[in-house]
């Protein structure tokens, strides 16, 4: 078995304890741990965010691409 070195993070919810408490409740609905939730949002949210990088490269080929001369008569419409 290989040495796994524990990583933690700690964060402090006293200013939104609303979330903390939609946290535990949800987690006992769904008979899971918080720490499951928490990391499958984290993951939905990253996984958002690098689609989201993606598709702005693909638009900012095809947006290149348009960018000629032959379009600068469109500008002064």
């Amino acid at each position: 078995m290989e040495n796994m070195k524990s990583v933690k993070l700690s964060f402090d919810f006293s200013d939104r304890p609303q979330l903390v408490e939609m946290l535990r409740v949800q987690a006992a609905r769904e008979g899971t741990t918080q720490k499951a939730i928490v990391s499958e949002a984290l993951e939905a949210y990253f996984a958002h965010k690098l689609e989201s990088t993606f598709l702005l490269k693909a638009a900012e080929t095809v947006f290149q691409e348009w960018d000629n001369e032959d379009d600068q008569v469109y500008d002064t419409l």
